[in-house]
This record gives structure tokens, C-alpha cells and sequence, in this order.
């Protein structure tokens, strides 16, 4: 069916990719938009256009395709078009009433702009060297763990602060880059120590700390030795290892002050190994 009216063509005109539906479904849909979505006439002509998006995207893009019929000019989206149809799409719709139930949608790809603001965003809360969250994730990670220790007493926090001994005499002697090797091997190595729900964080500089729940304290006693034994390889004949302090979370101090007590046991034990060389405990 070949759509009536003058609006949808003023529009068609400014913005190629447009389709005309009856409710939701497709009466007719221009050649850029069947380019955007890799899909032929023959198949978008009589199909529920709600079926090119995901499935979470639905049921919103259906409320507002009903609000576009009472308010011209409605903007959805960034909505996520299916895989199938072409994969990692994102769209933004501007829907326009036409007579009955006749809406003319207007589509630009927005794929680059989301792309752009998600790595922003992520960029905002990692470190930008080892990829890991940084302080302002960790707060916020840190504060949702205390918010489940509010519904259940019985969850115990703790946080373990690590920082690398020897970052300063490799940065010294082979330069920053071999100390930034150095920093992204401390976080593939205290990655791989802890379980898939806990937090390694970067504080900056050579300090990370561990956020770990739900544990008993022996576990994070353990885990603390694991991670004192742990060796790097910072260049060849130079090792580097990390002091370990940790504290117990109870919820009655700030996270500040919990911190505090790990960084002074982190201190204790950064003396009681200071001048050993090999066979660390």
C-alpha cells in the first residue's frame, strides 16, 4: 500500500529512512530505511515492526507508539534492532500521527553516539591502564554491598588493601613503561585470585584494594597469604611483590576509616618483609 498525504512526504524528504504503519504494522517503508535494517520490502510490508527490535525494547517502543498518536512528534529510543536484522543497531524514532491510526516514523542510526557514550561512561568508572574499576566504582560497589548488609545482617564485608613493593626502583631503573607492565600484572593476578562477584579496584598509583562479602574471615585471612606469596616478574632478575592489609567492614565506621585500618595493616606488613628478597612467606 502506497501511503496518502502530503505530511509523510514532507518528511520522507528531510529524513530518507521512514516507515508508514497501521498501528504497528508496516504499510510501506522507504529504500533507506529497508538498507538500514538489511531487509527487503517483500519482508518488512505487512510485518509487525516492533518484531525488528529486541525483546526488552518491545513493550516500550509499543507505549509510545500508542502515545505518538495522541502527542505528534513522540522520540523513541536509542532502541537495539534484533541481531538478525543487523547486529549492534541502535535507532532513534521521531513518530508523527497521520489520519486513523496511521503513524509515519522517522529513523536515524545512532549506533556511533551509543557506542561513544558507553565507552564514556565506562572510561568514567575504570582505570584507564589495567582496565579495572577505579575509586569512584568502588564507592559505588562498596555502598550496594552495605546496602545488602542492611537486609542481611549475617553479610560481612572486607576489604583488602594491596600496593606493590619494588614499582618505584623498576620505574627508576627501566622506565615508566616497564612500571605500567608491572601495574597491569598486579591486576591480572589479583583478577584471577578472587571470585567472580568481588571487586579489585585500582586506588591509583601501586595501591588496589580487594572488596570481598559473604565470606567468613578465614577466607579473606587465606586470601591475603595467597596474594603475599605472589611474586612478579617485573623484568628480568628484578621481582616485585605486594604488602596486604585487610579489615572487616561492620557497617558502624565510614568506608574512609575502614580503609585506614587496612592501610596500616597493609604498612605492618610492608615492614615485617622489608629487605627480604626471595623466599617471601
Amino acid at each position: 500500500m502506497t501511503p496518502a498525504g502530503a505530511d509523510w512526504r514532507a518528511l520522507a524528504s528531510h529524513v530518507p529512512a521512514t516507515v508508514l504503519l497501521s498501528g504497528t504494522t508496516v504499510l510501506w517503508a522507504s529504500a533507506d530505511l529497508r538498507r538500514l535494517v538489511l531487509a527487503d520490502s517483500s519482508s518488512l510490508v505487512g510485518s509487525d515492526v516492533l518484531d525488528l527490535l529486541v525483546e526488552r525494547d518491545r513493550r516500550r517502543a509499543r507505549s509510545a507508539l500508542a502515545e505518538a498518536l495522541r502527542r505528534p512528534g513522540e522520540r523513541l529510543g536509542p532502541l537495539r534492532v534484533r541481531p538478525l536484522a543487523r547486529p549492534r543497531l541502535r535507532v532513534e524514532v521521531v513518530a508523527r500521527a497521520q489520519a486513523g491510526d496511521h503513524l509515519v516514523l522517522a529513523a536515524w542510526d545512532v549506533s556511533a553516539r551509543v557506542a561513544a557514550e558507553r565507552e564514556l561512561r565506562h572510561r568514567a568508572a575504570h582505570d584507564v591502564l589495567t582496565g579495572l574499576p577505579n575509586r569512584a566504582l568502588l564507592a559505588d560497589r562498596w555502598e550496594r554491598s552495605r546496602a545488602r548488609a542492611r537486609t542481611d545482617p549475617g553479610l560481612r564485608t572486607f576489604v583488602l588493601l594491596c600496593d606493590v613493593d619494588g614499582l618505584k626502583e623498576v620505574n627508576d631503573g627501566y622506565g615508566h613503561r616497564a612500571g605500567d607492565a608491572l601495574l597491569v600484572q598486579v591486576a591480572h593476578r589479583l583478577a584471577a585470585e578472587v571470585r567472580p562477584g568481588d571487586t579489585v579496584a585500582r586506588l591509583g598509583g601501586d595501591e588496589f584494594v580487594v572488596l570481598v562479602d559473604a565470606v567468613p574471615a578465614a577466607h579473606v585471612e587465606d586470601l591475603a597469604r595467597r596474594l603475599r606469596r605472589t611474586l612478579l616478574q617485573a623484568q628480568e632478575g628484578v621481582r616485585a611483590r605486594l604488602s596486604v592489609g585487610w579489615a572487616a567492614d561492620d557497617r558502624t565506621r565510614t568506608t574512609e576509616a575502614v580503609l585506614a585500618e587496612a592501610d596500616e595493616r597493609m604498612y605492618e606488613d610492608k615492614r615485617a618483609h622489608r629487605g627480604v628478597s626471595d623466599g617471601w612467606p
